[in-house]
């Protein structure tokens, strides 16, 4: 099991959010020319409060970058979004990038969920969160989630 160097947890909506898997994910990376990347993720859980874990998100592009994000321990973001009703629930995760799994605890538990909906998984990123940004009102509020 992977240990938090930034012992942050996610507040409890946001792992709600981040596992329901009728939201909206978006990875954002920064490539090495300095542009960012985002990508649509639709593997990511929180199987706990302090890690995220994303399906290899597919793309030797966006394989490379988050590489280098874990070899130079820069931050990568994610947004999740999810609409019900009236009310548009969002929070973006900024994350720093601990490893890529094709084995052990976290990548059987994972493994498992996503043969269940028939998606092939050939490694998972594991991500630890440093902040949490409520983004859920969109008139240009924002709060800190923690």
């Amino acid at each position: 099991m992977c240990k938090a160097v930034f012992d942050m947890n996610l507040p409890d909506e946001a792992i709600r959010l981040l596992n329901d898997r009728s939201a909206t994910t978006t990875l954002a990376t920064t490539a090495l020319d300095g542009t960012i990347s985002l990508v649509s993720i639709r593997g990511v859980k929180a199987p706990e409060a302090n890690i995220i874990l994303l399906a290899q998100p597919g793309g030797a592009q966006i394989d490379q970058e988050l590489m280098r994000h874990m070899e130079t321990n820069s931050l990568v973001s994610i947004l999740c979004v999810s609409t019900s009703g009236e009310r548009e629930i969002a929070y973006q995760v900024i994350c720093s990038v601990i490893e890529f799994q094709t084995t052990g605890p976290l990548y059987e538990k994972f493994l498992d969920e996503l043969r269940a909906r028939t998606v092939d998984l050939k490694g998972v990123w594991v991500l630890e969160p440093v902040d949490v940004v409520d983004r859920s009102f969109s008139l240009g509020t924002e709060t800190r989630a923690m």
